[in-house]
């Protein structure tokens, strides 16, 4: 289950829920993604067929759920809610089919334990009145709904702990897995450097080719140029950036919250009354960090996704406080053909080449050296005979966060920890060229480290295999007779997700 947000963005939180759930009034449509309203069957669960209007009331319901177990709302064309909608039907046919009924007891306490209305660790129920009026009224959502909801939520997680009940993690996967992770390694690393191997000249054939598969690289980026105004927080304190979200959140409302016919008010004005001081960025790209002190690249995005029909974002969290931004110019982003991007395309497509000829030329040997580790032959023998230098990295731990003095350290932290001693790994890609490691031995795991870290790492594993199971037996039950499936899902349940 997703984590929950801290408790100091409670306020913040209900804040953000009455804005979504405005724009979900004005600007959404309760259609499932993806879906034909014309279609008169969806699928099944359980043989029962599903129309458009019984997935409609489900997606409302699991979001209503997602929303009470992860503190934010999935938006209605979210690929996420699809899915968990169609996981929520599984999972609610087969705890109706084993018999699983929740207590009033325990939906309270589920009410009573959730983060979402906590405040100092204790529930507080002026925090279930602000989310009941902020989100569930103006979402539509009645008593019996978020009854239904909670009950949903308890029961599901009844029905995955008896799923994932027989879980099991053994001593010594545990072990191996402390081993790989917090024991210093001695390792040394062979470089091949992209930029030692010529390339032929390509054909006007390979570029066109290489273009027409790479196509978004060689594209000109949306451009945007935005105006925007500040609600700082008065404080660093929770209730000064309370008090500047209720100020932010007032100011976007009288540019959503509009009666049919009447004309969105001018952003400009709007901010001169509200003595707001306006400022512009741009133009700038999804790549770039147009406003000052900040770095969030969700500020961009936002920026990005404004449009003339809706030029005005919600309320965005910032450094400082809040900022509410209202498009001034889009400039859309374009395809370049081939005789107008050639230049970039001959150089992307000769980097490619060498980094291929530099994969190969390490093949051979790295496949032999594996081989010939295993015979007995020493390291330093092979790489002598092969004409190649390695390089001895200082000792280090893959799992210590400390910086490593050595190019591509997260690379070969990553490595080191999938390989066996005695090993020289596959080649890897780097930014000029490729490497790859050899690991001549792993040493002891310091004893407090082994102490403070195998409980966490058995905790984990024990996690892992409960989701495992857990995600087998949906991707199982989704492929019995009697549920139909949109594909889509049914391939993400037998594929990570």
């Amino acid at each position: 289950m997703i984590t929950y947000l801290h408790d100091k963005l409670k306020g913040l939180l209900l804040i953000l829920l009455a804005v979504i759930a405005i724009s979900f009034i004005f600007f959404g449509n309760w259609t499932p993604h993806g879906v034909d309203p014309a279609a008169g069957k969806m699928g099944k669960i359980g043989g029962r067929t599903l129309s458009f209007n019984d997935l409609v009331a489900a997606q409302r319901q699991t979001l209503l759920q997602v929303t009470l177990e992860t503190g934010r709302i999935p938006s209605d064309n979210d690929r996420f809610l699809a899915v968990q909608t169609w996981i929520r039907l599984l999972q609610d046919q087969a705890a109706e089919s084993a018999g699983i009924e929740p207590q009033p007891g325990q939906l309270l306490e589920s009410v009573r334990k959730n983060p979402l209305f906590l405040k100092d660790g204790t529930y507080d129920p002026e925090l279930f009145q602000r989310f009941s009026a902020n989100f569930l009224s103006p979402q539509g959502f009645t008593g019996d709904r978020l009854n239904q909801a909670i009950f949903g939520e308890v029961r599901s997680r009844q029905l995955l702990g008896a799923l994932s009940s027989t879980a099991a993690v053994f001593p010594e996967e545990a072990r191996t897995r402390l081993e790989r992770l917090f024991a210093p390694v001695e390792a040394q690393v062979i470089r091949w450097d992209a930029a030692a191997f010529t390339p032929p000249e390509p054909s006007a054939q390979e570029l066109e080719s290489f273009h027409k598969a790479n196509e978004q690289a060689f594209a000109i980026p949306a451009r945007c140029t935005v105006e925007f105004v500040e609600f700082p927080a008065a404080g660093s304190d929770e209730e000064s950036r309370k008090k500047a979200g209720e100020a932010a959140f007032a100011f976007t409302s009288q540019f959503f919250n509009l009666a049919e016919g009447q004309a969105r008010p001018d952003f400009s004005a709007k901010a001169k009354e509200a003595k707001l001081s306006l400022k512009t960025a741009g133009p700038f790209t999804a790549g770039d960090t147009p406003f000052p002190g900040e770095n969030d690249p969700q500020l961009t995005a936002a920026a990005l996704r404004l449009t003339p029909n809706d030029p005005v974002s919600d309320f965005l969290p910032s450094k400082n406080g809040y900022l509410v931004l209202h498009l001034r110019d889009l400039q859309p982003g374009r395809l370049r053909p081939l005789g107008e991007a050639m230049t970039e395309v001959k150089a992307r497509w000769q980097e490619q080449a060498r980094l291929q000829m530099a994969d190969q030329a390490s093949r051979a040997f790295l496949q032999a050296a594996n081989n010939q580790l295993a015979q007995g032959k020493k390291w330093e023998d092979l790489v002598k005979a092969a004409g190649l230098t390695t390089v001895q990295v200082p000792s280090f731990a893959p799992a210590d966060a400390k910086p490593l003095p050595f190019p591509d350290a997260d690379r070969i932290r990553q490595v080191v920890t999938q390989m066996e001693t005695n090993q020289v790994s596959p080649f890897v890609r780097t930014q000029n060229g490729g490497l790859a490691v050899y690991l001549a031995r792993r040493l002891p795991v310091p004893a407090e480290v082994a102490t403070a870290q195998l409980p966490k790492i058995e905790t984990q594993l024990l996690n892992q295999r409960r989701s495992q199971l857990a995600r087998d037996w949906l991707a199982a039950v989704a492929s019995q007779p009697g549920n139909e499936l949109p594909q889509e899902v049914v391939q993400l349940l037998r594929g990570p997700f």
